[in-house]
């Protein structure tokens, strides 16, 4: 398959936690737990625990990096294909707290927005010539719940 262009950046933005942040994690999960077990929710106190140790060890790992290539048929993200058959428009949005990235809308509005991290020594306008070949250029941003978590899990 030809290339048209290729960068490497991480799969998703990785800050390392202090470990201040488990002990909080902990408790609350601890708490919550205890909670829903005092009120006869079993099934709920073992959900919360093991979306707690899910969390807790997720955030732990660091992220891998992968190549991004922008093909004829889409983009390849690691070893995934987003054809473009499947989105409707793109934005690059360069002024995100965790770098440039490329925001991409789908055909289904079922979906949520798809996020590729664009490598900061690629030139911007190279990556939005090549787009704009493929889709539409539309004005996008990520939803209030979604900043918001990026913030939480950013601390």
């Amino acid at each position: 398959m030809e290339t048209i262009l290729e960068w490497n950046s991480p799969e998703h933005h990785f800050d390392k936690k202090a470990n201040d942040w488990y002990w909080v994690l902990g408790a609350i999960t601890l708490g919550a737990s205890v909670l829903a077990f005092y009120f006869g929710n079993f099934l709920f106190g073992i959900f919360i625990i093991i979306a707690g140790v899910t969390v807790g060890m997720l955030s732990y790992k660091e992220t891998k990096v992968v190549t991004t290539k922008i093909v004829p048929k889409g983009i390849v993200f690691g070893r995934q294909l987003y054809p473009w058959t499947s989105y409707r428009s793109f934005w690059i949005e360069d002024e995100h707290v965790h770098g440039a990235r490329i925001l991409m809308h789908p055909v289904s509005s079922l979906l949520p927005l798809t996020i590729i991290p664009i490598n900061e020594e690629i030139n911007l306008n190279d990556v939005r010539d090549v787009l704009l070949e493929f889709l539409d250029e539309e004005f996008l941003k990520e939803s209030i719940i979604h900043k918001w978590f990026d913030t939480i899990l950013a601390r």
